[in-house]
């Protein structure tokens, strides 16, 4: 399942919102609020948008004043209709080892602040004397100094591109590391120390870390792209991670979520570390221990959240628990993240706040203006594109700009802000296109100081 890891641009660019262009335009003065037995608008709905997105299954789980409310599997095909069905939940899994390295810190099996080093050092950085400064704080504050995956950076090895906890940057790696500090430290693995400090006391009894890819497949989701195709592997087998591949089903999940909000069986203290602010992300939201933080909503709100996108996949959960409300959907599409997305602004009246503060910086007001290219500038950005991880890029020209098409994401409208420089109505990051210095095409999708460069084949 390698292949199904996200370099950071892909996880950033998964998470698009589209306000202007997804599907959720229907019916917007009439928001769902949480009812406990009433989600027949929403059903319909649901089934309406995975006709129009080509989503298979989705699964939702709704948690209204601390009660699980709704949890149903949703599918326009009956073979796909099962409670049971197991999805994988990709980078929403940083957020369950989150929480399971608190439940640590709680019994004092573990150290926000301790250094990692005496329990592992990664091979490419024992060189580098940064590495005795590395924390879990640093790495579930996403600051450990790492890229997302080292095959995507320019060395193809891990190095520390800033001091650790000087810089938000989102990584796996980060996460990896820590998870095998742990299991070296404790001579275990993180499926059996995640089973009982979390999966058992939460009653997540259909949840694995680990899977081989054959057992329980009848009921597995599978993944499909924007046209409702099946993406089919090899091998669908995985071995314990902290920063990716979780299998669950939308029960477990939702029962995850009300874990949380009931506080996770820490002491208040630890629970309120966790969902504290560390670091800065956006002028919008901030990080805290592995999850997102959004503050400062009606009511005196937060919202704590994170999402999980792969290929065939997309997923989210959402909790404020101040009021103890969540949502949790699960996807099989590379469509996903728009039904996702969707679902929040349709059932909460802070759904859209949430959405535009989890992915864009700057207020709803600041809609970026495109600009006029000609055809045959436009014309001459097409082509298919690779990134150092060997996914491929595919752009065309669209209306009003380029279609940006690459397996695990939605279709990407690219708006001109300059004549080789395109931006995302609802997304932060910047495309641009440049000639390298063997006079390649280059496209480079620019996230801050984070940059991706694609070849064009």
């Amino acid at each position: 399942m390698k292949i199904f890891r996200l370099t950071k641009l892909a996880y950033l660019l998964f998470t698009i919102v589209f306000l202007l262009h997804s599907c959720s335009n229907d019916n917007k003065k009439n928001k769902l609020e949480s009812t406990k037995n009433d989600y027949s608008q929403l059903e319909n709905k649901i089934t309406k948008w995975q006709q129009e997105l080509n989503i298979p299954a989705t699964g939702v789980g709704i948690i209204d004043n601390g009660e699980i409310v709704f949890s149903k599997v949703i599918s326009p095909s009956d073979t796909l209709v099962n409670q049971d069905l197991l999805f994988n939940i990709a980078s929403i899994t940083k957020v369950v080892f989150g929480t399971t390295v608190m439940k640590l810190v709680n019994t004092d099996k573990w150290n926000l602040d301790e250094p990692i080093y005496p329990y592992h050092i990664d091979e490419d950085v024992k060189d580098d004397p940064r590495h005795k400064l590395l924390t879990a704080r640093h790495i579930l504050s996403q600051q450990s100094g790492f890229v997302n995956w080292r095959w995507n950076h320019p060395t193809e090895k891990l190095t520390f591109d800033f001091d650790p906890g000087t810089t938000f940057n989102y990584s796996g790696e980060g996460m990896e590391y820590l998870r095998l500090a742990i299991e070296k430290r404790y001579n275990t693995t993180i499926d059996k120390i995640a089973d009982s400090l979390i999966f058992t006391p939460a009653a997540m009894t259909n949840t694995s870390h680990s899977w081989d890819g054959i057992s329980n497949f009848d009921k597995f989701s599978r993944f499909y792209d924007t046209s409702g195709k099946e993406h089919k592997l090899d091998d669908y087998s995985f071995t314990g991670q902290a920063a990716d591949d979780i299998m669950t089903t939308v029960d477990d999940l939702t029962r995850f979520g009300l874990y949380i909000l009931n506080g996770a069986e820490l002491d208040a203290d630890i629970y309120n570390e966790m969902v504290s602010p560390q670091t800065a992300i956006t002028d919008n939201q901030e990080q805290a221990l592995a999850w997102r933080l959004i503050q400062n909503l009606p009511n005196n709100e937060y919202a704590i959240h994170h999402g999980g996108n792969d290929i065939g996949v997309a997923t989210l959960i959402v909790l404020l628990p101040k009021s103890k409300r969540g949502i949790v959907v699960m996807t099989n599409s590379d469509s996903g993240l728009v039904m996702c997305n969707n679902i929040v602004r349709e059932v909460w009246k802070e759904g859209p706040k949430i959405i535009h503060r989890a992915y864009r910086s700057g207020s709803m007001n600041e809609i970026p203006k495109a600009i006029k290219v000609p055809s045959e500038i436009l014309k001459t950005y097409e082509g298919v594109y690779e990134q150092p991880s060997g996914r491929k890029v595919t752009i065309s020209s669209a209306k009003e700009g380029l279609l940006m098409v690459m397996p695990g994401v939605p279709n990407l409208q690219l708006l001109p802000k300059t004549e080789n420089e395109f931006f995302l109505n609802d997304f932060d990051p910047i495309i641009a296109f440049e000639q390298g210095d063997d006079d390649t095409s280059i496209l480079k999708i620019i996230e801050g100081e984070n940059i991706i460069e694609c070849k064009k084949l």
